[in-house]
């Protein structure tokens, strides 16, 4: 068996590689985007370079004057590949971004090995691998590479299935040290909703299993056993939630249960074909099962062999109920808040894709055991390797033209086309034996891979062309002038805005170390939004535009750099203001940066009488200042007030209040003092101590669960 895995997964990491080649060396033509690139990418370029620093990033500085790192569970930072990725490119100067599409793309690579030893277990090879091809492929896990956290959970849904098929299997409760450690990781992956779903999902495919209750008992001790595993990242992210702006998420969806009928069994009945707009159809999402799915669940229906699907068709329905919520579900959601303000209904669809790889897999190997007495015809086999094989390179040629596939009606007729020719070629197979039922068998698998290639790789909900790297010089910010850069690098401890967002957005920002009062986050604090609405309103949830006419906004906040795009309307308005300075270039740039001329640092003395002060250490968890007074007073740090936050004055600690409603200031007496301000949260440091031996706990668990499994016991 060891050698079957073996050889399993390396022949799906060459798979893998062929269906993402467009995405990879040497082929690399389009890349990943959406939130993977804008927000995710920054988040891992700041950790990476805060490690290369020799700083355990806990405190992000780049955007909302500050925000907690370690407690943004987005960030997937204690999340144990991240720490792999991070290995595998620790000469580098900084992590590229095709580095964290690698690392998406063998998370995909993983979830098919994963789920071919928990399929495995029910069934035959073939079945197996074609049931994991149905989940690693379909349609959501491709939709989902855009959103590395749900991505990351769904990865890891198939071990904790196959902790409870073990457990089910030999009776005892120990092989579910899977189920926790899924439960963990797919904390870590960084998508709270989408740890929710393995939560559910886990518990109902108990249910269904012959040992009902006890099974589903078992499974939700090993996820409370789970907690202690990833309370490291829990805690601080407790902290954080109670800072932000909690926003309700569960309500119910617009796919109607036709659209839904559409995504799930036709690959592009919804446009998905590359340069369609982003922005249309309501419910198109793709969600495409595959031809083994379709075929399996033909199969089933015809066979009327109900019994020996109770399980997934259990999964699929709780799925699908979660999914699409009625309003009595969603009310009574709403009365649990930790529920309403994470949960989301469209992540139930990844245990959807779970329960139709179970059903390939059950289905697929009821075939292959149906094996009849009779023998295919030459003649038969050959024309439908053929057919097969015609149709398939016909679908790689449209693709590498292009990807212009048909849609609708015609999506629909050309997807019964392929099915007949599948259900065809698997007959064939399942008929001959020695090397034309292995040749078949080759057939059949390229073709599957194929389509799945040709209507998952590369369309516009997940790629678009260029490069991200290449975007991106390893020196200074491309568009912008090396005057107005070097100006910004030398004052970092100021803050950069950009006018009306006509430039960078804040979140990219952290590319290259800069801070901003702006931003982009989930984590956005309530205190910080209250304090920013005080002088302009949020144009979304998260997003708002400083004022950059406001001169009492832009000095509160140590705004002295003002970013904006050449030529657009706010841009002669700037280089008329003699509040402002043009640094740089004015002719043959993307982004002008101006000065401000009045600036005042993010650090001050409430009354500006009262002292001077001088910065001595600047890093985003550590400030320390000199600073002399004849009077005594207020000192300010224009930083978030947050919890593990802690002052020092003259190595004695001592209390931080709240000024301007979302800020730190200390009080100092007369003379001259050594300011420290720290970010040491207290959640961190017992967190991880709890799950350290939490998960020397679960590891002595997987040695005893190994020696008894080589045992037979």
């Amino acid at each position: 068996m060891r050698n079957e895995r073996l050889l399993v997964g390396a022949l799906a990491l060459i798979a893998t590689y062929a269906f993402f080649c467009e995405y990879l060396p040497p082929f690399k033509r389009v890349h990943l985007w959406s939130d993977i690139s804008g927000y995710h990418y920054p988040l891992q370029r700041y950790a990476f370079q805060s490690l290369k620093e020799g700083r355990f990033p806990l405190w992000d500085s780049s955007i909302y004057c500050g925000i907690t790192f370690i407690g943004n569970v987005n960030a997937a930072f204690l999340y144990p590949p991240t720490w792999l990725m991070y290995a595998a490119v620790w000469r580098l100067p900084r992590i590229p971004f095709k580095a964290y599409e690698i690392f998406t793309f063998l998370h995909v690579w993983f979830a098919f090995l994963l789920c071919y030893m928990w399929l495995r277990g029910r069934g035959g090879k073939l079945a197996g691998i074609l049931g994991a091809a149905a989940f690693a492929f379909t349609g959501d896990m491709l939709w989902q590479t855009a959103h590395p956290g749900v991505l990351g959970a769904m990865t890891w849904m198939p071990l904790g299935f196959w902790g409870v098929d073990e457990s089910v299997e030999r009776r005892d409760w120990r092989p579910l040290w899977k189920v926790a450690a899924a439960s963990a990781l797919s904390f870590l992956a960084g998508y709270p909703a989408a740890w929710i779903v393995n939560c559910v999902i886990f518990v109902v495919y108990a249910l269904g299993s012959r040992r009902h209750i006890r099974a589903a008992t078992g499974v939700s001790v090993a996820l409370l056993a789970s907690v202690p595993l990833f309370i490291v990242q829990l805690l601080p992210s407790m902290e954080a939630r109670s800072m932000m702006v909690l926003e309700p998420k569960y309500g119910h969806e617009d796919y109607g249960l036709g659209a839904l009928l559409r995504s799930f069994f036709v690959p592009n009945w919804f446009d998905f074909n590359p340069g369609h707009a982003t922005d249309f159809e309501p419910g198109g999402m793709y969600l495409y099962v595959g031809l083994p799915a379709l075929f399996a669940i033909a199969w089933a229906v015809w066979r009327h062999k109900g019994g020996a699907y109770v399980q997934p068709v259990l999964g699929l329905a709780v799925a699908l109920l979660l999914a699409n919520p009625p309003k009595a579900l969603v009310d009574a959601v709403e009365r649990v808040p930790a529920l309403d303000y994470t949960m989301m209904p469209f992540n139930f669809y990844s245990a959807v894709a779970a329960m139709a790889a179970l059903i390939t897999a059950i289905g697929l190997n009821d075939f292959f055991e149906s094996r009849g007495n009779g023998v295919m015809p030459d003649w038969a086999l050959l024309c439908s390797a053929i057919a097969l094989a015609v149709w398939s390179l016909g679908k790689v040629w449209i693709w590498h033209r292009g990807g212009l596939f048909a849609t609708g009606a015609r999506a629909t007729l050309q997807t019964g086309i392929a099915l007949v020719l599948l259900a065809l070629c698997l007959w064939c197979s399942r008929q001959t034996i020695g090397r034309r039922s292995s040749l078949m068998v080759a057939l059949v698998l390229f073709a599957v891979g194929t389509d799945y290639m040709v209507f998952g790789s590369g369309r516009w909900f997940n790629a678009v062309q260029g490069d991200v790297d290449k975007q991106q010089p390893l020196y200074g910010i491309g568009g912008i002038d090396d005057a107005g850069y070097r100006a910004m690098l030398e004052n970092r401890h100021y803050r950069v805005v950009t006018d009306d967002l006509a430039g960078l957005h804040p979140s990219e920002y952290r590319l290259f170390g800069f801070a901003t009062p702006e931003g982009f986050d989930p984590f956005l604090p309530a205190q910080y939004k209250q304090a920013i609405q005080h002088w302009v309103p949020f144009q979304t949830n998260r997003v708002f535009y400083t004022d950059v006419q406001n001169d009492s906004m832009l000095q509160t906040f140590g705004v002295r750099y003002v970013l904006v795009r050449n030529g657009v309307e706010h841009d002669p308005v700037l280089a008329a203001n003699p509040n402002f300075r043009l640094i740089g270039r004015k002719k043959n740039i993307f982004c002008h940066v101006y000065e401000y001329l009045h600036a005042r640092p993010p650090y001050r003395w409430e009354d500006d009488r009262s002292g001077s002060v001088e910065p001595i250490a600047w890093t985003p968890e550590r400030r320390e200042f000199l600073l002399r007074s004849d009077r005594g007073g207020r000192f300010v740090v224009v930083e978030q007030f947050f919890p593990g936050w802690r002052a020092a004055v003259d190595g004695h600690r001592v209390e931080i209040e709240r000024w301007g409603g979302a800020f730190q200031a200390i009080r100092l007496t007369a003379g001259e003092h050594r300011v420290k301000f720290e970010f040491r949260p207290v959640s961190v440091q017992l967190g991880a101590a709890v799950s350290i031996l939490a998960v020397a706990g679960l590891l002595v668990l997987v040695r005893v669960d190994s020696r008894l499994r080589s045992k037979g016991c």
